[in-house]
């Protein structure tokens, strides 16, 4: 039988990769991720110091979380705008019948007018208000 050595964090220094592996797995249950020995070492060591001092509070934990949430100042909540090449030709079918607009320097260019913005455009087309970048497909259909 194989006799494993208890792992410290002095020891830790001294430990191959191949060792650092096996601790890891043992440690947390899972294989080792491709890291390197220094990265291995370190999360290692945190988890070491976690067992034996205790992890992160409930509380802790959820501020965390709650202040991961908050945009930062001066920052967008949601996705970053997107950008469009001017001359860029956005089309959508709408119960049967295609539309056409074309990206323009200073707006969108549809049915022979200038628009300001999409959503405008997609409420015209619509007789409904919605969003615009949603309704020509420029979203992430998963958010």
């Amino acid at each position: 039988m194989e006799r494993r050595a208890y792992i410290t964090l002095d020891r830790l220094e001294k430990m191959t990769t191949d060792e650092l592996k096996a601790g890891w797995a043992r440690r947390y249950a899972a294989p080792a991720p491709n890291l390197s020995p220094e990265l291995l070492r370190l999360g290692l060591a945190y988890r070491l110091q976690e067992q034996r001092l205790g992890g992160v509070s409930r509380s802790t934990k959820s501020l965390l979380r709650e202040l991961a949430a908050q945009p930062k100042e001066g920052e967008r909540k949601g996705p970053p705008p997107r950008k469009l090449t001017v001359g860029t030709r956005l089309v959508r079918d709408w119960h049967g019948v295609g539309h056409t607009v074309t990206v323009q320097e200073n707006g969108f260019e549809y049915d022979g007018r200038n628009w300001r913005s999409l959503t405008a455009i997609a409420k015209a087309i619509s007789g409904s208000h919605c969003s615009g970048p949603g309704f020509f497909g420029l979203t992430d259909p998963q958010r």
